[in-house]
Formats: C-alpha cells, structure tokens, sequence
C-alpha cells in the first residue's frame, strides 16, 4: 500500500457520510442531503425529486463541477466533499 491510499482509506473511515446540497431552477427546493461517500448517488436522486414532486428521477439531470453525475457514481468517484453541491435541471418537453 502506498501513502497516499493509506491516507485516503483512514480520511474514508472517519467520514463515512457527507453533507450535500442540491441545487435546483425553484430556490425554495435548495435542501442538503446526507449520503454515504461509498454509496450510489441514486438514493439522492430519488429523495430529492420526491420533495420536488417528480415522478421519475431519471427524467432529471445531475451535475457535479459542471459534469453529469450517474445514479450509479458514488460521492468518492466523483471526488465530492462535505458541504459539495450538485446542481439538478429538470428535462423540458414541448413541441
């Protein structure tokens, strides 16, 4: 094992679960979320469309330093901190 996994994997164990805000077009829907830094994004995704009234998370958008976050990419693939926020866009469908 080389210094630096040693490092990442006791940062890892002392916070196991961060803080994060997800950010949306209606300010009022702005909420932070607790998520476990190993675990899939999903669970955020479904919890924060439920308090948004959608149906379907996939029909939403999640971007993390401007890039598109998976349901399937945990917080530590994506390199997301403690107070980090996601920015969610919902799809637009017209004629």
């Amino acid at each position: 094992m080389t210094l630096r996994s040693l490092i990442a994997s006791h940062v890892k164990q002392e916070r196991p679960e961060i803080n994060v805000k997800v950010m949306s077009q209606l300010d009022e829907l702005d909420q932070y979320f607790r998520v476990r830094c190993d675990e899939p994004l999903q669970q955020l995704m479904i919890r924060w469309s439920v308090r948004a009234n959608i149906e379907d998370y996939r029909t939403c958008r999640f971007l993390f330093d401007g890039k598109r976050v998976t349901d399937r990419q945990t917080p530590n693939e994506v390199g997301m901190e403690d107070g980090d926020s996601i920015d969610a866009f919902t799809e637009l469908m017209g004629a």
